[in-house]
């Protein structure tokens, strides 16, 4: 696995157990290669790996911040492509750019961005080799805020009274 790059944040990955209100299963083709993307990649940490009765394991649980978590199991096929799978995780002040570059090192994947979106993220667009899509995503600081998005986004939130 790579060495992670100074010059992302130094953030403590909380190891503890509790109750996690949302997390994502991907089911992989090859458990090594997806436990190397993410952890090498995209900086997951194993949290926990549970073991089959061959000893190849059966589930992954993979952590990035709290309450970003990813549990990787086997049986997709490999030409059994995911399709409009997506997962957004909070990047917080990480430097977009600089883990582009660690991922691209990466085999297993795909990376596109970061991008400035029309709602005013950096997102930063991360494909596994089973086509999940991973988007680590931040607030635009240099973002001019756009009045008149701003407007249709409060126009198209429904209130109830």
């Amino acid at each position: 696995m790579t060495a992670p790059d100074a010059t992302l944040p130094s953030t403590t990955i909380d190891r503890g157990i509790y109750v996690m209100p949302q997390f994502v299963t991907f089911e992989v083709s090859d458990m090594a290669a997806s436990r190397q993307w993410y952890v090498s990649g995209l900086g997951f940490v194993e949290l926990a790996v549970l073991p089959g009765p061959e000893g190849e394991p059966v589930l992954v649980h993979l952590r990035r911040f709290r309450y970003q978590d990813i549990l990787l199991v086997p049986g997709r096929d490999p030409e059994d492509q995911a399709s409009g799978v997506r997962v957004s995780f909070a990047a917080g002040d990480e430097d977009l750019d600089a883990r582009a570059a660690i991922a691209s090192g990466e085999s297993g994947g795909t990376v596109e961005g970061p991008m400035r979106t029309p709602w005013n993220t950096r997102d930063l667009h991360f494909r596994d080799a089973d086509g999940h899509l991973v988007v680590f995503t931040q607030p635009d600081p240099d973002a001019d805020m756009d009045s008149e998005f701003a407007r249709r986004v409060r126009d198209s939130v429904q209130t109830t009274d």
